[in-house]
C-alpha cells in the first residue's frame, strides 16, 4: 500500500522570547489511502502544528514531508454567509482563477450529495444547522479531488450525536475514495473509527 502522506523525522521549533520552543520534535507519521489517523494528545502539545506541516503551511526545521494533494478540513465551517450553499464549493474554482461553469457545478452537487446534503445546493448559510454546515466544509475540502484529507477538530462545536456522525462520515469518505486522512480530536470516543492513533506530548509522539 503506498502512503500519501509521509513525515519523517519532523522537528519544528519558534522563538519564545529569550528562549526556544519545540513545537514539534523529531515526529514521524505515515498515512495510507483507505485509512484515518487520529492525532490526539493535551492542548499545546503540537497537534495544530503536526498538521499545519502535512498541509504545507509550516515548513520544519528539520526532517522531510512527502505528500500528495491535500484538503483541509477546519475547526469552524468558515461559511460565506452571502453565499448559497453550491457556491461554498464554487468560491475554490473563483480564488484559483477560474470561472465555474456548468461541469464545475455538477461536480459541486455531486460533492453535495456524497457528504449528504443532496438538494441543498441553493440553500443559505442561515438555513442550515450546525452539523450541515460542518458537511459543507468537508464537502469543500474535498472539491480538489484531494488525495490526503486533513481534519482539525472537525467535531469541536458539536454535540456527542453530531460529532459521531460527522467522524462517520469522513469515515466512509475515506474508504469510498480511498482518502489518507488525518484527523485532530480531542474526543477519545471517536478513536475506534481511526486505524491508527498517535498521541503526542511536549510536541513528541508517546504512542501510536
Amino acid at each position: 500500500m503506498t502512503n500519501t502522506l509521509t513525515l519523517t523525522d519532523v522537528s519544528v521549533r519558534y522563538p519564545d522570547g529569550d528562549r526556544t520552543v519545540t513545537a514539534l520534535d523529531h515526529v514521524s507519521l505515515t498515512a495510507a489511502p483507505g485509512t484515518v489517523t487520529a492525532v490526539v494528545g493535551e492542548s499545546g502539545c503540537g497537534k495544530s502544528t503536526l498538521l499545519s506541516v502535512a498541509a504545507g503551511l509550516t515548513v520544519p526545521d528539520a526532517g522531510q514531508v512527502h505528500r500528495d494533494r491535500t484538503g483541509m478540513v477546519f475547526q469552524s465551517a468558515n461559511l460565506f454567509s452571502s453565499l448559497r450553499v453550491r457556491e461554498q464549493l464554487l468560491i475554490v474554482d473563483h480564488i484559483q482563477g477560474r470561472r465555474p461553469g456548468a461541469t464545475e457545478k455538477r461536480k459541486a452537487d455531486a460533492l453535495l450529495e456524497r457528504v449528504g446534503l443532496g438538494g441543498y445546493g441553493d440553500r443559505r448559510v442561515h438555513q442550515l444547522s450546525g452539523g450541515q454546515r460542518q458537511r459543507v466544509n468537508i464537502a469543500r475540502a474535498l472539491t480538489g479531488s484531494p488525495r490526503v484529507l486533513l481534519a482539525d477538530e472537525p467535531t469541536s462545536a458539536l454535540d456527542a450525536a453530531l460529532s459521531r456522525t460527522i467522524v462517520g462520515l469522513l469515515r466512509g469518505l475515506t474508504d469510498e475514495l480511498g482518502l489518507a486522512t488525518v484527523l485532530v480530536t480531542h474526543d477519545r470516543s471517536q478513536l475506534d473509527l481511526a486505524d491508527a492513533v498517535v498521541t503526542l506530548r511536549d510536541g513528541a509522539v508517546v504512542a501510536s
